[in-house]
């Protein structure tokens, strides 16, 4: 599984060995080995030890990251499962408002068949649904209204309310 590398700790006008980055970054010295030899980070091979310059280990990591990450469509959601934008299945969703101005869109993948979900914008979901059919769905209620909730519970009440009958 792909990692995050912290690449701020990176300093561009520095060389590095191969052992210095696999510290500096978290990692086994064989992964920045297996990055130079076959996932093309440069560095210098002509003599021990190899040698790498911030600057490209700066960009390959960041190259690296960004072609993990993928724009989505409004009506699109991303599949863990697939690792990959799917499409609703059936061009069906729900949607469950969450605050005032945002709501939860879910839907099913229709390739593997999990739940995918999105946070959208409220104003965002009359154009989503002219390729979508979207049911929306009332928010669950609170258990206890906020009018109802008592500020301060003494110790006799909680014996009265929570403990054994005696």
């Amino acid at each position: 599984m792909a990692r995050r590398y912290p690449v701020r700790l990176i300093k561009t006008h520095r060389i590095y060995t191969v052992w210095e980055v696999a510290d500096l970054l978290n990692c086994h010295r064989q992964t920045v080995i297996r990055w130079i030899k076959n996932e093309g980070l440069e560095a210098d091979q002509t003599h021990r030890p190899w040698l790498i310059r911030g600057s490209d280990l700066k960009s390959f990591l960041g190259h690296r990251q960004s072609k993990r990450r993928c724009q989505l469509g409004p009506a699109t959601l991303y599949c863990l499962g697939c690792r990959c934008p799917q499409e609703p299945a059936g061009r069906m969703a729900d949607y469950v408002q969450q605050t005032s101005t945002t709501g939860m869109f879910s839907a099913l993948c229709p390739a593997c068949g999990s739940i995918m979900n999105k946070v959208i914008k409220r104003a965002d979901l009359d154009f989503i649904r002219a390729t979508v059919d979207v049911t929306v769905q009332q928010a669950s209620p609170r258990l206890v209204s906020l009018k109802d909730a008592p500020s301060h519970v003494t110790l006799k009440q909680e014996r009265q309310t929570n403990g054994k009958a005696q």
